[in-house]
């Protein structure tokens, strides 16, 4: 059997590129998941920081049911005097409770969680709408299929527990 024949040719290139430009449709502009309740799970949380250089914590998470399956959203909790009790009790639902658990990877490779968004739409000052999660609520922490392949050193090093 010749493997080259299943590989489709294109001269040597990398399908895409500005060859594929003509033929390829517009992606649609940008628009929020509508409000209502949705199912999603943790992609990643990272220390960030605002616009305004204020020191935050972001969370994506992904919609894994329904029409908009597959939608990200985003919630962003700031570290400001005023915000920081909020912020600390919104977190602790996910065991982030220390810096250091800040600071690691969230959710660590071996971990799922599965959590219920309420989502509204919220109008900007500069009349552009956008997601607003008004409640997160923690339905599942499992384990990820991937923690068959974490090394043992990882699990050691609390690659496992946050």
């Amino acid at each position: 059997m010749n493997f080259n024949d299943l590989i489709p040719s294109n001269n040597g290139k990398p399908s895409g590129g500005i060859d594929a430009f003509d033929a390829t449709e517009a992606a649609p502009d940008f628009a929020p998941v509508p409000a209502g309740t949705y199912t999603a799970n943790v992609q990643r949380g990272e220390v960030c920081q605002t616009k305004t250089g204020v020191d935050a914590y972001r969370i994506r998470f992904r919609i894994v049911e329904g029409p908009y399956a597959g939608r990200t959203v985003i919630r962003t909790w700031t570290f400001s005097e005023r915000a920081l009790p909020y912020t600390k009790r919104d977190l602790a639902a996910f065991g982030l409770t220390t810096s250091a658990a800040l600071l690691a990877q969230f959710p660590p490779a071996s971990r799922e969680y599965r959590v219920r968004l309420v989502v509204a739409l919220q109008r900007g000052d500069d009349g552009v709408d956008r997601n607003d999660i008004k409640r997160i609520d923690v339905i599942g922490v499992t384990d990820s299929p991937i923690a068959d392949f974490v090394l043992p050193s990882e699990q050691a090093k609390g690659g496992a527990d946050v």
